[in-house]
């Protein structure tokens, strides 16, 4: 039966029609939608990251920037294949703002010097002490502040300057000792400990020399030295200074003087010179080799405590060349065999 319609009535139908129309493609919207809610395409997630950067105060901003992680074990196709993937991973949700703690500084702790720094600040000023005792000595003997002091000049030069080169050396490095403590370098410390062992051998080396030349033959090592080591000023000193003539008697090579002349009552030097001399390197020997105790205390102190002035031994980075640089990390695998990791990155094996 064939209907024949109105012109109200088309138009009526026309926009049913369409209205129909327009219901099932916002179903099929409405499923594609849905669907997309459960898959979200890589498109889809570029575009919400982009969205949330360009909203102010995005802790975003910097996903674009991220810079790809350093894989130095890697070889260049896999690092570009992993890059790719971990650059996807870098622009999932999987980013996390963490807020950087700001200690209180009313609540700092007060630091306190621990007891390795407080013995070793004892063992330096030990050091410092007779160090400074030892350079004081030379300098009261090069000024002439005592009364045989020109006698030691002159007949004691090598030994006198060794000793004013140890005194420097000591208090030089008690100095530098007490810059490293007060500053807590290690460094400084470590030139410390080397420079108190050349104290050391020098110390040692004042109490050999004066006890090997008071120990043998100290009558004909004198006798060579008046006659021919010593200058005419030298000699005319000793006598001036210890009131004698000649080396036995006038006539053994005497310098002329106001009191030396042919005479004269005065002796010779020889007796005077003798006893003075094995007096001064007893003394010598006796106090360098005195010193080697408290200073082997200063050395060992120096050696168990420098590490421990403060409390940050062992708890930083490891120097850089105890780093590990995986070049030579060699991976085992279940067949047996190895892999060098810097040569041949990782490789998927055909299962």
């Amino acid at each position: 039966m064939r209907h024949t319609l109105l012109p109200g009535e088309n138009s009526n139908t026309q926009s049913t029609s369409s209205l129909g129309q327009h219901y099932e493609s916002s179903n099929s919207s409405s499923q594609h939608l849905g669907a997309d809610r459960h898959l979200s395409l890589p498109g889809q997630r570029q575009s919400t990251l982009q969205r949330l950067s360009s909203e102010p105060n995005s802790p975003w901003d910097s996903v674009e920037d991220l810079p790809e992680p350093v894989l130095p074990w890697m070889r260049s196709e896999s690092r570009n294949s992993f890059g790719n993937m971990s650059r996807s991973s870098v622009e999932s949700g999987s980013l996390h703002v963490v807020k950087r703690f700001v200690p209180d500084a009313s609540m700092k702790k007060k630091q306190r010097w621990t007891f390795h720094k407080w013995w070793l600040l004892l063992a330096n000023t030990l050091l410092f002490c007779y160090g400074l005792g030892v350079l004081l000595l030379a300098l009261l003997t090069f000024f002439k502040l005592y009364l045989r002091a020109d006698v030691v000049i002159v007949g004691e030069r090598m030994l006198l300057n060794m000793v004013t080169a140890t005194g420097v050396l000591c208090l030089f490095t008690s100095l530098l000792g007490f810059a490293g403590i007060m500053l807590n370098n290690r460094a400084i410390l470590t030139f410390y400990n080397l420079l108190l062992w050349v104290c050391f051998g020098m110390i040692a080396a004042i109490g050999y020399i004066s006890y090997r030349k008071n120990k043998w033959n100290i009558a004909g090592k004198l006798s060579y030295q008046w006659h021919y080591n010593l200058t005419s000023d030298g000699r005319a000193r000793i006598q001036a200074n210890l009131h004698c003539c000649g080396y036995k008697t006038f006539t053994d090579f005497h310098e002329r003087s106001n009191k030396c002349f042919p005479r004269t009552l005065l002796p010779g030097c020889r007796f005077k010179y003798q006893q003075f001399t094995v007096q001064a390197l007893t003394t010598c020997y006796i106090v360098a080799f005195s010193l080697l105790a408290p200073h082997l205390f200063v050395l060992v102190s120096a050696l168990l405590c420098s590490n421990h002035i403060n409390r940050k031994f062992g708890k930083g980075l490891p120097p850089k060349i105890y780093r590990l640089d995986y070049q030579g990390i060699v991976a085992g695998t279940p067949t047996g065999s190895s892999i060098n990791l810097h040569r041949d990155g990782l490789q998927q094996r055909a299962v």
